[in-house]
């Protein structure tokens, strides 16, 4: 277990869109990034990267159904560009396990720069706009 100073990642209120079942899929979410981040400062990436991609996967099999069945439910106007972002980022984990799968040594960094720019780009910005929404119409 990671102690908090030697997360890159700390959760914060910057990152919840103030729906539990979101915000703990989030929470994994920041776990996973420091868990790869972690292994890459002490020189294992690559003995993690496996393990890093599988939980990525599963994340987006899980998190990005779950957002999106609330979007649906609720009429979010934004969806269709919503899961855009999701297929994207679906279709970068496919190329990063195709990198992996062909012994590319750099798979591990350009995960983590990926998901660093993830949590900026998608997180704080695009997951707030369905936050507000889904907030209004009571959905915590």
């Amino acid at each position: 277990m990671q102690t908090a100073a030697s997360q890159t990642f700390r959760w914060s209120e910057v990152y919840s869109v103030h729906i539990t079942v979101l915000d703990e899929q989030h929470r994994r979410l920041v776990a996973t990034i420091n868990e790869l981040n972690q292994a890459l400062r002490s020189g294992m990436g690559a003995s993690v990267i496996d393990s890093v991609l599988g939980k990525l996967m599963e994340y987006a099999n899980e998190h990005f159904k779950s957002e999106e069945t609330l979007m649906e439910q609720h009429n979010f106007p934004g969806l269709p560009a919503h899961r855009r972002q999701h297929e994207e980022f679906r279709r970068r984990m496919a190329l990063f396990l195709e990198a992996h799968g062909a012994g590319k040594p750099c798979v591990p960094v350009s995960v983590m720069l990926y998901m660093e720019k993830w949590l900026k780009e998608h997180m704080i910005k695009t997951d707030q706009l369905y936050s507000a929404y889904l907030n209004a119409r009571e959905v915590y």
